[in-house]
């Protein structure tokens, strides 16, 4: 009855257990809500119940305890909380079980490790906590295990060496009992060192240690696993050199150590008996150098092959030439300097990522889907890209002239992903880019493009291209999520026309010289209105969407810094629109951008009031309105941001008290500084009665105190012989106040300079 639609009928369970002679009840995916009590079990020769895919958040498992002839439970990917039923531990005769994509957030009960007879145990992406029980080895008759992406925590050196202990003793005395074939306990918390008794586990296939919070070397006894398979020892903290045993594995075809602290060299040796590998992932190893002469024919055929991070340069890997079946490669940071081979450009590869290199040369024509060749020395002539890329990463290399040329011969209907930041790309904005209806990221950031921002990018917002129905599934393109232009020259003013981008979550076009006021129906931006969070990135790796890949990334000044984001980028949500000539006031509708994150406005002329509803934009993390003309008092509402980490309202002309709370308090005297009328903490300048800076004291001498304003913060905090020791220097500050305004404004324009965020 799988896939039936059970969710109105009430008394399924009933009218089951009237079935005496019933055996097999499979009801997966059926949208059962629950699981009723029974007084009495009537199917109590039931051999396998499925009720898989359902949604038995708040069931009754009491009467599992009758079903002692069962072989085989299926409760996976119900939502399921608390314990383990405690009815399975009277399920002596049970062979399979699968409890994963649950949330059970107890321990693994010491009864689930005295079932002898069972074979298969899965317990994958549940809240599994506290220590791996050591009597994991009582699984006498366990062939398949899996207990990852939990919490679970502990020596994993006790709790396996006791099951490969037992799989040796079988071993030994020639039982005929089963042995372990896959053991999968990556994502926890898992400590110690590898355990060398897992050479125990001779008919071991697959082996996921990886995600733990593993050390140490790697044993010798490794090599010992000779019908091993898969080995995932990844994002761990292993370290030293990895033993040459590993090559004796000839049956190995995917090997994963990628995030470690292995150092020494990986070379032929190591990889001379592995005829069978398939897929090698070393990267981020940063202290690991691959070695191989220029003439080694490796014994294998390898069709992933991910070296990022590792020392492989300066020369390019020549013994990549025989490797025919390669389809995807990464080789960035590997202080390549090379010159890419001819050969090279001729293959039929699906991802390439040679970034972060010092690559010299041209580029020819590219039709590789994925291709990333970002941060590089590659020169002109631009490559001719086809139409079957869907991703084009040629950022900071020095590439120059208009881009339209580059774009001629591709129709980029499925283009997806372009990023050309920091080159000397020139000319109007290019107009084959009008055909990319399924771009979802671009970024031609930091070149020398000019003319306006054309209105056609108002266009990129998706299509729906194939629909199921007999799944209720619609497949469709995403529209545009990341626009990044900043740091160019284009003029005129903001298309209105890109509000109809309404899956638009990072939006950046500073420094440029657009003008006119900012249009009001950015406050529409339905990703920017809704707060993001871990569950509801960009959806990059949604299934129903067609991406072709896995490229999120972005370099956005964020606080006043400029970070690359990768996989966090999904998480951000944020507008840039600084130096700029905007003129006109903040919309109001700014502020029911309830998920926004960073917004920089400065270095415009915005005049008016700063939105007295900005306090609901909560999640802001970063404001400058700095170097604008905003007038009026600063909004009570600011002070309870609480997530408020950088704010810079520096020179504008804003007047009255600054908002009390600890938040504004907290921030630099800098932040304020620049507005005359401006008082309170964290300035010195207190309020009088009227919300107005208080008058300046005159001195003793009856001097004009026009050149008189409190230093005590200028100095707060600095040690007192440090503070001696440059009073001759700063003593000037103190005396004139317009040598101290005109001082202090060089320093901060000289940030901003530094900073990249001059006009």
């Amino acid at each position: 009855m799988t896939t039936v639609n059970l969710s109105k009928t009430s008394n399924w369970l009933q009218v089951m257990n009237k079935l005496h002679s019933l055996s097999v009840l499979r009801l997966s995916n059926c949208e059962l809500l629950a699981i009723d009590s029974l007084r009495h079990v009537n199917f109590s020769n039931l051999l396998i119940l499925d009720l898989s895919w359902n949604h038995l958040i708040s069931s009754s498992f009491d009467w599992f305890a009758d079903l002692s002839s069962l072989t085989t439970l299926n409760l996976a990917d119900n939502t399921i909380h608390g314990q383990i039923p405690y009815g399975l531990r009277n399920m002596s005769s049970l062979i399979f079980l699968d409890l994963s994509y649950n949330k059970f957030a107890s321990s693994l009960p010491d009864w689930l490790f005295h079932m002898t007879t069972l074979e298969h145990l899965y317990a994958i992406s549940n809240m599994f906590q506290g220590k791996l029980p050591n009597n994991i080895g009582n699984l006498s008759s366990i062939t398949y295990l899996d207990l990852s992406d939990n919490a679970l925590e502990g020596d994993i050196l006790r709790s396996l060496g006791n099951l490969c202990a037992f799989q040796l003793s079988k071993i030994s005395h020639r039982s005929q009992g089963k042995s372990l074939e896959f053991l999968n306990l990556g994502g926890n918390k898992l400590s110690g060192s590898f355990p060398d008794t897992l050479g125990e586990c001779k008919i071991l296939e697959y082996l996921n240690l990886g995600e733990n919070r593993l050390s140490g070397h790697l044993p010798n006894e490794l090599g010992q696993l000779n019908s091993l398979s898969s080995l995932y020892i990844h994002r761990n903290s292993f370290s030293g050199k990895i033993p040459i045993s590993l090559g004796r594995i000839s049956t190995l075809s995917r090997l994963n150590i990628r995030e470690n602290f292995f150092k020494g060299i990986l070379s032929e040796k190591h990889l001379a008996n592995l005829t069978s590998l398939k897929e090698l992932d070393a990267s981020s190893n940063l202290q690991l150098t691959v070695q191989a002469s220029s003439n080694w024919t490796p014994p294998f055929q390898l069709t992933g092959l991910d070296l990022g991070s590792c020392r492989l340069g300066p020369q390019f890997p020549a013994w990549l030439q025989t490797r025919k079946n390669l389809y995807d490669l990464n080789m960035s940071y590997a202080g390549i300097s090379d010159v890419i081979p001819a050969w090279f450009w001729t293959r039929t590869y699906q991802t390439i990522d040679l970034s972060h290199n010092q690559i010299i040369g041209s580029i020819p024509s590219l039709h590789f889907p994925r291709i990333h060749l970002g941060s590089n020395n590659f020169t002109d002539p631009q490559p001719q890209i086809s139409s079957d890329v869907v991703e084009l990463d040629l950022s900071d290399n020095l590439f120059r002239g208009s881009l339209s040329p580059m774009f001629s011969m591709a129709s980029l209907i499925w283009f997806r992903s372009l990023h050309l930041r920091n080159n000397h790309l020139s000319g109007n904005f290019p107009l084959p880019l009008k055909n990319c209806s399924s771009l979802m990221v671009l970024d031609l950031s930091e070149n020398e493009l000019t003319g306006s921002i054309p209105e056609w990018i108002g266009n990129f917002i998706g299509k729906i291209t194939e629909t199921f129905l007999e799944v209720g599934r619609i497949l469709y393109t995403a529209s545009l999520m990341v626009l990044v232009l900043h740091s160019n020259k284009f003029n005129g003013s903001i298309p209105v026309e890109l509000c109809h981008l309404n899956s638009l979550q990072i939006l950046d076009l500073g420094n440029n010289n657009l003008s006119g006021t900012i249009p009001r129906c950015f406050g529409n931006y339905s990703r920017m209105i809704k707060p993001s969070n871990s569950t509801s990135p960009f959806p990059f790796h949604d299934p129903y969407y067609i991406t072709f890949g896995s490229t999120d990334e972005a370099t956005l000044v964020m606080k006043g810094v400029e970070y690359e984001y990768h996989k966090s980028l999904g998480l951000l949500a944020g507008i840039d629109l600084s130096s700029n000539n905007l003129s006109g006031g903040i919309p109001e509708e700014f502020t029911s951008l309830h998920g926004l994150i960073f917004l920089n406005l400065s270095h415009n002329h915005l005049q008016g009031k700063i939105p007295v509803k900005i306090g609901d934009m909560k999640s802001l993390e970063s404001l400058d309105l700095s170097m604008n003309r905003l007038s009026g008092v600063i909004p009570q509402g600011m002070a309870t941001i609480a997530f408020l980490s950088h704010l810079n309202l520096s020179y504008n002309n804003l007047s009255g008290q600054i908002p009390s709370g600890t938040q504004l308090q907290g921030f630099s005297p800098f932040s304020f500084i620049g507005n005359p009328e401006l008082c309170g903490a964290p300035l010195t300048d207190d309020c009088g009665e009227d919300g107005k800076p208080k008058a300046p004291i005159p001195d003793n001498d009856g001097e004009d105190d026009s050149g008189w304003i409190d230093m005590k913060w200028f100095y707060l905090g600095m040690p007192w012989d440090f503070a001696v020791g440059v009073w001759a220097i700063f003593a000037p500050l103190a005396l004139k106040r317009a040598w101290r305004h005109a001082y202090f404004q060089f320093l901060d324009e000289m940030k901003y300079k530094l900073l990249g965020w001059c006009p």
